[in-house]
């Protein structure tokens, strides 16, 4: 079964990390993007159910590469060698943020999720896991899955807010967020009926609801991302 902790509370946690890192110029958009971009092994976990079973194309893709320490720092490694190339030290700074949202996504998956993760992808270590010592009813499961959708609408109206605050050229994307704020919304309350009744392909209607709204998750991260940034100035400054 697919598992992965809220979009949004990942998002939340790689804003808040901005009150214990010092100030650099787009490492805070950074940060929340990488908090966010682990779970997009989904999509191939998705691409892999076409010749696989999904449980075993969930086992060969999902929490393994994406979750593994070796590849937030090929990250890390890949914008400071790109820093260096083209004498740009804010890709290093993305890199630096990327890398910490990806491992603030690991540590709250660690503590807060019920699944094996794979921290030493692709060495040949068995996956950890803090709850081995519980089954997670399947009800409790898929209610979790759905609270995926609050958070998604959740992390809309935190970007509508950053952008009325901050209003700048990328904000005509309020009028896209408001509408994906609505669109999740509908989504939360179907998924929590759905969940109630429990069909067999769930997991299948969940994945095809919750792939495009990941995407727009990052794709509005990235547009927001002065806004993100202007946020966190503003802060930094009334915490100094």
């Amino acid at each position: 079964k697919l598992n992965m902790a809220q979009a949004g509370l990942h998002a939340a946690l790689g804003y808040q990390l901005r009150r214990i890192i010092p100030s650099e110029k787009r490492l805070f958009p950074s940060i929340i993007f990488g908090s966010i971009l682990p779970d997009l092994d989904i999509v191939v976990v998705a691409i892999g159910s076409l010749f696989y079973p999904i449980s075993h194309s969930e086992k060969l893709f999902h929490r393994s590469f994406s979750h593994s320490f070796f590849s937030l720092i090929a990250v890390y490694l890949l914008f400071a060698i790109l820093s260096e190339w083209k004498k740009r030290p804010v890709y290093k700074s993305i890199g630096k943020g990327l890398a910490f949202g990806m491992l603030s996504h690991i540590i709250l998956d660690t503590f807060f999720w019920f699944r094996k993760i794979q921290f030493l992808w692709p060495l040949p270590f068995e996956p950890f896991s803090l709850w081995n010592f519980w089954v997670l009813p399947d009800l409790i499961h898929n209610i979790m899955l759905v609270l995926e959708f609050f958070c998604f609408r959740w992390y809309a109206w935190f970007l509508i807010t950053k952008h009325l605050n901050t209003p700048g050229r990328l904000s005509w994307i309020i009028k896209y967020l408001q509408i994906w704020k609505n669109w999740e919304g509908i989504l939360f309350a179907f998924f929590i009926l759905l969940a109630l009744w429990n069909p067999h392909n769930f997991i299948f209607l969940f994945g095809a609801a919750y792939i495009p709204s990941l995407i727009m998750m990052l794709w509005a991260t990235y547009i927001s991302r002065d806004a993100l940034e202007s946020a966190s100035i503003s802060a930094n400054a009334n915490c100094n």
